[in-house]
């Protein structure tokens, strides 16, 4: 089992580890199996569509084979501006840094003048030969970025030293420029799009922002640091940032963009009125221009799809969301979940049910893609299972004898010393079967032992519980109850089995005080050796139960099952829904013989059953509960009688003047009553949780 456990958090550690550090070799293998996301969200139908608003004016072969190579003369771009003086904003994947000739450079710049809302095209260099034109870096400082917030002197976006920009007449008579640049992943497959740069100190948006903005005439905010951008808000929400500072591409169909020939446009085959309320981006997709770029869905993808696609996600707000720490967790739960499987002794229901696991989690993962456009991270948990799967098979092969004999060993020579003294007496006991008795069964578990256990060492993990059951259990063991089992964290105790005790609901009542008492020390203990606190819940109920030797002929355990072993733990687990520490049953309540404070808390279907059973809280007796015990079971009447209005003022007041907790459950029941009132009220909750 130490094996187990040690190949369990080497296992998860490590591809915990290679997810959040993306090791560019790792990533290349990864990145190619995420892409696998979209051809199968495709083949399932269930692609979004882009929005009707983007027009991509495409310069492709028809339009090169009619006008003539590419690049044309500036008086054909000035056409087809001027047909497009409908569209709410056009934007242009062209640099013009070159002059022309005066008058086609004129006609051109009346065109972006007279349309009045074109965006024109830039690219950012890392290096350059000629030296940019003072008088368009002056111009082009209108289109800075300002609306953002700083968290720290350094901002982590990149910061390039050059730039091309079309001539000072374009700009100074377009409505703002946006940069071209697209950067790919390690593998040269671009997946992403960069959503800011920096330029002189000053920060710079790409062209599908700049034509959502002006096309929405809202602006988009963000909050810088040196991670990058932290924040990036849009129509007031915030969207995912992949890499610090860019938009995944949730990429479309080509065949559902809106794509029209440019030179359909310029001769008028389309008319003006068609783009009417669009956005539209003028780009080359012949591909002897060489304007591609290769994608998850095409390898050769025109560059201006990009900006098109990366606009419709905006306008849509169709965005490819993830969880950084839902994935970190996923990767801790299969390793587990592998390493639960491998405890099963026979490798046929091994196998199938890793073979269970490694069809579910991907369906789930294509699922949640395709569905909901979230990204649950396929390459990291699957590799996960697997190398957990070789691990964990190989330790059982190479250990089993050695852990089989350990095993056999240690629950062969262990059984309760209550249990241990009839077997002495009655050694026919040892036969399977089982007696009914009236018992009292206590059931009690460490709240959020799960998250706890995950920032322990296993060996801390270990000490820790062993430190805490030891004095529990001693304080059951005092009281008369006999220790039924350890499931984990949890503690089953039974009272009045396996031989009759006087007063046991008194005496299970009593411990599980005790043990909420003896916390309180244990947890001092705790905060200084492992620096954490423990909370627990218990559950006791009363009633018949089969007691006896469960199991097979080769292996039994002397324990008790029925339905109010089955309330216990119920109880228990309702102890986080009010916000208490211990709940008792009516049936409990009746049996006991001592005073005992106690607060009358609900009437409640739990989880798998029928029948409602009034519940108790068993509280500790003080001056402060009393008087809270008292006020409470006045507002929990009203509340039954369906008064809830006054009910409600009453719970207000015990939540405010106590703090109590459970005040606050009913007060918000309670409104919930009010707006949505029952048609008939019998004052009992139904509990949708265990």
């Amino acid at each position: 089992m130490v094996y187990r456990i040690i190949a369990l958090f080497l296992v998860g550690g490590f591809f915990v580890l290679l997810y959040l550090n993306r090791v560019s070799i790792v990533e290349h293998f990864a990145f190619r199996v995420e892409d696998t996301k979209f051809p199968v969200r495709q083949l399932l139908g269930l692609t979004p569509k882009p929005s009707d608003r983007i027009v991509v004016i495409a310069i492709d072969e028809k339009s090169v084979n009619k006008l003539g190579r590419w690049p044309w003369s500036r008086k054909v771009i000035a056409r087809l501006i001027d047909n497009l003086h409908p569209a709410k904003v056009v934007s242009l994947d062209i640099v013009f840094s070159e002059p022309e000739d005066p008058e086609s450079d004129r006609m051109l710049a009346e065109s972006i003048a007279k349309h009045g809302r074109v965006v024109l095209g830039f690219f950012f260099r890392p290096e350059s030969t000629e030296r940019e034109n003072p008088e368009s870096l002056y111009l082009m400082q209108d289109s800075e970025f300002l609306r953002y917030e700083l968290r720290s002197e350094v901002v982590g976006l990149l910061e390039l030293s050059h730039v091309e920009l079309s001539l000072p007449m374009f700009i100074e008579n377009s409505l703002a420029v946006g940069f071209l640049n697209a950067e790919p992943d390690h593998d040269a497959i671009y997946r992403k799009y960069s959503l800011a740069h920096m330029f002189k100190g000053s920060i710079y948006l790409p062209l599908a922002l700049q034509m959502i903005r002006f096309y929405d005439g809202k602006d988009v905010e963000m909050v810088l640091s040196g991670r990058g951008i932290d924040e990036f808000v849009f129509r007031g929400k915030k969207i995912p940032i992949y890499d610090g500072r860019k938009h995944r591409i949730n990429f479309y169909r080509e065949e559902d963009i809106t794509v029209l020939p440019a030179v359909d446009v310029i001769e008028g085959a389309i008319p003006p009125e068609f783009f009417k309320d669009k956005a539209v981006v003028v780009g080359a997709t012949e591909i002897g221009i060489y304007d591609v770029r290769p994608t998850p869905v095409n390898p050769i993808m025109p560059g201006v799809y990009l900006h098109a696609m990366t606009f419709s996600n905006f306008d849509k707000f169709h965005f490819i969301r993830y969880s950084k720490a839902l994935d970190t967790a996923v990767i801790v739960i299969v390793s587990v979940l592998v390493f639960l499987i491998a405890l099963r002794k026979k490798f046929s229901k091994r196998l199938l049910l890793y073979f269970i696991l490694l069809l579910i989690y991907p369906s789930v993962s294509y699922g949640s893609f395709s569905v909901f456009s979230f990204d649950l991270n396929l390459f990291y948990p699957v590799s996960a299972i697997l190398v957990s799967v070789v691990a964990q098979e190989g330790i059982i092969v190479l250990f089993a004898e050695k852990n089989i004999r350990e095993l056999r060993r240690a629950f062969s020579s262990y059984v309760s010393p209550q249990l241990l003294e009839i077997i002495s007496k009655n050694p026919d006991r040892l036969n399977l079967g089982g007696e009914k008795r009236v018992i009292t069964v206590l059931f009690s578990d460490i709240r959020g032992f799960t998250t706890l256990s995950e920032g322990l060492k296993p060996e801390d993990l270990v000490n820790l519980l062993n430190e805490f059951l030891t004095p529990m259990t001693q304080i059951i063991l005092k009281n008369g109850g006999m220790l039924d089992k350890y499931i984990g964290d949890a503690i089953m105790a039974v009272f009045n089995a396996p031989v009759d005790i006087d007063r046991h609901a008194d005496r299970a009542c009593r411990s599980a005080l005790e043990m909420v008492r003896a916390l309180d020390g244990i947890n001092t203990i705790f905060k200084d050796t492992y620096n954490v606190k423990l909370d627990i819940g218990i559950g006791i109920n009363t009633g018949e139960a089969v007691v006896g030797n469960m199991g097979s002929e080769q292996r039994f355990d002397y324990t008790a099952i029925g339905d109010t072993v089955n309330l216990a733990s119920r109880l228990e687990g309702l102890n986080k829904l009010y916000h208490t520490r211990i709940i008792i049953s009516e049936n409990t309540k009746m049996d006991l013989t001592e005073e005992f404070l106690t607060r009358t808390l609900d009437v409640v279907v739990v989880k798998g059953k029928k029948e409602p059973v009034r519940i108790y809280e068993l509280m500790e007796d003080t001056e402060e509960n009393r008087l809270k015990a008292k006020e409470f079971n006045e507002a929990i009447e009203e509340y039954f009688r369906g008064n809830f209005e006054s009910a409600m003022v009453m719970f207000e007041e015990l939540s405010i003047r106590f703090g109590d907790k459970t005040s606050a459950v009913f007060l918000k029941r309670c409104s919930e009553l009010m707006a949505n009132p029952p048609d008939d009220w019998r004052g009992v909750y139904v509990a949708k949780e265990k």
